[in-house]
């Protein structure tokens, strides 16, 4: 059996599962025009230095008759220098699915959306996972787990910070630096999420 990167990367994901010796748990219920359609839960697990971060969010809503129905999974690991190492994004909506892998590579990041392979300069730091646990402050340049890329995040008057990026804007509300509400809005309306824990 060849060993890829791909494998490489779920099994240092599982050692790293099993033999943290640090983990934060996050979940939040996700909302759409006020009903409750699912939720999401984040977790960050340290070991070694390393660090493993993961996001499990599954929704379901009826939006004029059609069924809307979404599973996304996204792992990502970064090194003791905190430097991307590889991440996974995976969404399954209804019958479709979608794929974006990273791996860090010589000269910057393969990256892989959907059969479609390009080359990222390196290094990526922090990314938009990490913004459920880390309040972005003077950072401007996030890497997106989804897209496979880099987008902007300013921050607002009212203390919110605002993403745009790929039709869709996403506004992320802190308090005490803890990430309180994610509010997602595009053509088919406005997703929100509200931390529970």
């Amino acid at each position: 059996m060849k060993y890829t990167g791909h494998n490489f990367f779920l099994t240092t994901v599982c050692v790293l599962w099993f033999s943290s010796s640090f983990c934060q748990r996050l979940r939040y219920d996700v909302y759409l025009f006020g009903n409750k359609i699912g939720e999401t839960i984040v977790e960050r697990r340290d070991s070694s230095g390393f660090k493993c971060y993961t996001l499990r969010s599954n929704t379901y809503a009826k939006v004029l008759f059609v069924e809307k129905k979404s599973a996304m999974f996204t792992d990502e690991i970064f090194d003791k220098e905190g430097k991307l190492i590889a991440s996974v994004f995976r969404n399954i909506k209804n019958e479709e699915k979608y794929l974006t892998r990273t791996i860090s590579d010589k000269t910057g990041f393969l990256i892989n959306k959907d059969g479609e392979k390009t080359l990222l300069p390196g290094p990526i730091t922090f990314s938009s996972i990490m913004l459920y646990f880390f309040e972005p402050h003077d950072l401007q340049k996030i890497f997106s787990e989804r897209l496979g890329a880099f987008f902007e995040m300013a921050l607002q008057p009212d203390g919110t910070y605002l993403a745009l990026l790929d039709g869709h804007s996403a506004r992320y509300t802190y308090k005490a630096g803890k990430l309180m509400e994610l509010e997602i809005k595009s053509t088919l309306g406005s997703v929100l999420m509200k931390r529970v824990q």
